[in-house]
């Protein structure tokens, strides 16, 4: 556990998120408000000072236009806030003054009755008869046009331009307040992250709460709060209960230690004895087992002073593993009255934690001992197939019920009808299954007319 997490001082009233949703949006709101209204007063004085005039300002001075051009045309009296043009009596274009094809077109339709332009932003004309059944076509728009007609020439449309500046100031202020929003949004969420890896990292001795500015997230970081507690008191009853076990488990080894030796130097002295063949095979099956204790002995002291590693994997040679595993066969089964068959394997050098996969192999055969009885029969057998080595265990005993083959390997497990109540905890399949599934492979259970299989499949690998 290292340095908890630093917060932000907590809030005095944090915001729901729905009332955070809605202040969000009324202040958005009133800020493009405030801005419009401003604008509005900038565009109006603008007008008032005559810096450009009225939008219908053009569409007033129409008619008093048209009468000046009826009786003298002289396009020295046309306004530069109107575009003109002249149709002959034919319709054609005799002068555009000026406008441009589309503009021209317009006009053509007006002087045929035809609405112009298009939606939202549509053309206005005045037709003006001249000598000749000539006419002339004013067009205009609803715009603020610059009073000064060299201004007019050099600068942008002023509503253009205008408008323009609106929605510009109208996305820089939503921006701003936006940010403003979303920097408190993000300070919670930086928060609630913080919290969480400190979790994740086991950083458990200080609290988080507090510095959320949204109720919700507040609530969240209260209960990852709680979880942190939660943890800190579990890593605790957990870091004490293994001190305990350890501790347990030195006394147990220190104990285990003086009937190991008095069993060793007994079978010793017995070994130096006369014996037949048989009382001599027994004898040595008895050092052999002392001396699987003692190694076992070994890494249990290992393991309750904490230096027990993890095994590496290794190449072995699999004949090498199986002579242990057919010396281990004879000896469990002999005693017993229980054949032992067993089939050579082929030589090679596979990648394996040795000792993990011979205590697995090794507790299937005492498995199968115990089942198939005396006068039965246990088959070992070690075979290379497409990509698995796999290694077999049979037995005549009654074989696998239905629920063992569902839930065999499972630690603390036995079966009544396949497993008599012996002491036997189930934790020898248990094993098994986590050393196949450590090197990739699996423990597959199943049933023949003989009896029951155990077998562990590896990956051969490359």
């Amino acid at each position: 556990m290292g340095g908890g997490v630093q917060v932000e001082k907590p809030v005095k009233r944090p915001l729901r998120l729905t009332a955070l949703l809605w202040c969000y949006l009324l202040s958005t709101g009133g800020i493009l408000l405030v801005t419009l209204l401003l604008w509005w007063l900038c565009f109006a004085m603008l007008v008032n000072l005559g810096f450009v005039l009225p939008a219908a300002y053009a569409a007033g001075q129409v008619q008093s236009t048209a009468e000046v051009l009826s009786r003298e045309f002289d396009t020295e009296v046309i306004p530069h806030y109107y575009r003109w043009a002249v149709f002959d009596a034919d319709g054609d274009l005799k002068d555009s003054g000026g406008m441009d094809r589309r503009h021209a077109d317009y006009a053509r339709q007006a002087i045929d009755g035809e609405k112009t332009g298009h939606f939202p932003y549509y053309q206005h004309h005045q037709i003006v008869s001249l000598p000749e059944g000539a006419v002339c076509v004013l067009q205009y728009d609803y715009s603020n046009p610059y009073a000064d007609p060299a201004l007019e020439k050099v600068l942008p449309d002023f509503l253009g331009s205008m408008l323009a500046l609106l929605a510009g100031m109208w996305g820089l202020l939503a921006g701003l307040n936006t940010r403003r929003y979303t920097r408190l949004l993000r300070q919670d969420a930086k928060t609630i992250t913080a919290a969480t890896q400190a979790i994740a990292h086991q950083r458990l001795n200080e609290r988080f709460t507090g510095g959320a500015r949204v109720r919700e997230l507040g609530e969240a970081l209260e209960a990852m709060d709680l979880l942190r507690e939660s943890l800190a008191d579990s890593l605790e009853r957990q870091w004490a209960m293994e001190q305990q076990s350890r501790r347990e488990l030195a006394a147990l080894t220190h104990d285990l230690k003086t009937p190991l030796t008095i069993i060793s130097g007994n079978g010793e002295l017995l070994a130096e004895e006369a014996l037949s063949a048989a009382q001599q095979g027994s004898v040595d099956a008895i050092l052999r087992g002392a001396e699987r204790l003692e190694d076992y002995l070994g890494r249990l002291r290992a393991l309750s002073a904490g230096d027990g590693g993890e095994e590496p994997v290794q190449p072995v040679s699999l004949l090498a593993l199986f002579q242990l595993w057919r010396t281990a066969g004879e000896g469990l089964c002999g005693p017993k009255d229980i054949q032992f068959q067993a089939e050579e394997p082929p030589a090679l050098l596979l990648p394996l934690r040795q000792e993990a996969v011979n205590r697995a192999v090794l507790n299937l055969l005492d498995n199968a001992v115990r089942y198939a009885g005396s006068g039965g029969k246990v088959g070992l057998s070690v075979r290379a197939e497409g990509e698995h080595l796999t290694v077999s265990v049979t037995d005549t005993g009654p074989g696998f019920t239905p629920e063992a083959l569902a839930r065999a390997g499972r630690g603390l497990y036995t079966s009544d009808a396949s497993r008599p109540q012996d002491g036997h905890t189930g934790w020898g399949l248990c094993y098994a299954r986590q050393v196949a599934k450590d090197h990739g492979g699996e423990l597959r259970l199943f049933n023949t007319e003989q009896g029951g299989t155990a077998e562990l499949l590896f990956p051969l690998g490359e």
